[in-house]
């Protein structure tokens, strides 16, 4: 690894890009909520709508996504993704039937 290369986690994170869309991402809803602030303050009318329409879109997919970046950075770390599935028709748990058939007579 050359020293202009990012940081990498184990698992293949760019750390700092991550980093760079979580801080991008939060002055976007800072702003889209300062956006909506004033929009709900105004007048009524078709463009007071279409802002506070817009700027609580672009609130709530900013959030969301600042939130799931954040999740990754901060969170604990995952299995990976080959420990993490069961091979299909594997079951570790017994399956409990609603409707127990009765126990056979011999």
């Amino acid at each position: 690894m050359n020293a202009s290369s990012p940081p990498r986690r184990p698992d293949g994170l760019d750390v700092r890009r991550a980093q760079r869309w979580f801080r991008a991402l939060t002055v976007v809803a800072v702003l889209a909520m300062g956006a909506l602030y004033q929009g709900l303050r105004s007048a009524p009318g078709p463009g007071t709508g279409v802002l506070v329409l817009a700027s609580a879109l672009v609130l709530a997919a900013s959030a969301v996504q600042a939130a799931r970046i954040l999740t990754v950075l901060a969170g604990p770390p995952r299995l990976p993704r080959h420990l993490r599935l069961r091979p299909p028709g594997r079951r570790t748990t017994a399956v409990h039937t609603s409707a127990a058939s009765p126990p056979k007579e011999e």
